[in-house]
């Protein structure tokens, strides 16, 4: 007479495997890339929320291809966390005033590359941020101002500059 296994004793050994290797696998820290889906219209609150930092958080986009953008929490790139599909195609960036003078972005080196980015929302430990307009060139324009909680939705820049001489003259008059 042969000695063998039963078809029940090979489950519960392969089903003793599979649980015991989970355990000793899953206690190990790996570092997965975290990605998040956030819209340019929260983007700010986004960040305020789930990052803590004692000088400045900055989000930076810097790959032109893969328009990829990175949180900086003071000065420093946490590689772990990248922000996918935020921009469909590379923005025009103005600053915030009736002249819509571009935006000019300080360049970035990551891995002794130089990159130039073509978006940063850089907040400060007051959590004030240099005001701007994004044209996303696809009927959407935002306006990123410090005294708003998230960024204000307008159809074209005309708008904004509008809207802009109406605060500058409400403003004249109240003074």
């Amino acid at each position: 007479m042969k000695k063998s296994f039963t078809l029940i004793e090979l489950v519960i050994v392969i089903l003793l495997i599979s649980i015991v290797s989970y355990l000793v696998f899953s206690s190990f820290n790996i570092k997965k890339e975290k990605e998040y889906k956030v819209s340019l219209e929260n983007v700010k609150e986004f960040m305020l929320k789930k990052f803590s930092y004692e000088n400045t958080l900055s989000l930076v986009c810097i790959e032109e291809e893969t328009k990829d953008c990175y949180i900086f929490i003071d000065e420093n790139i946490n590689k772990d966390i990248k922000i996918k599909n935020l921009f469909t195609q590379i923005p025009e960036v103005y600053n915030y005033n009736k002249d819509l003078n571009s935006y000019d972005f300080t360049k970035i080196r990551l891995d002794d590359i130089e990159y130039e980015p073509f978006f940063e929302l850089k907040i400060n430990s007051d959590k004030k941020h240099k005001d701007i307009i994004v044209d996303t060139l696809d009927e959407r324009v935002y306006l990123f101002s410090s005294i708003l909680k998230n960024a204000k939705v307008f159809e074209n820049t005309n708008e904004i500059v509008d809207k802009f001489s109406e605060n500058e003259i409400e403003v004249k008059d109240a003074l």
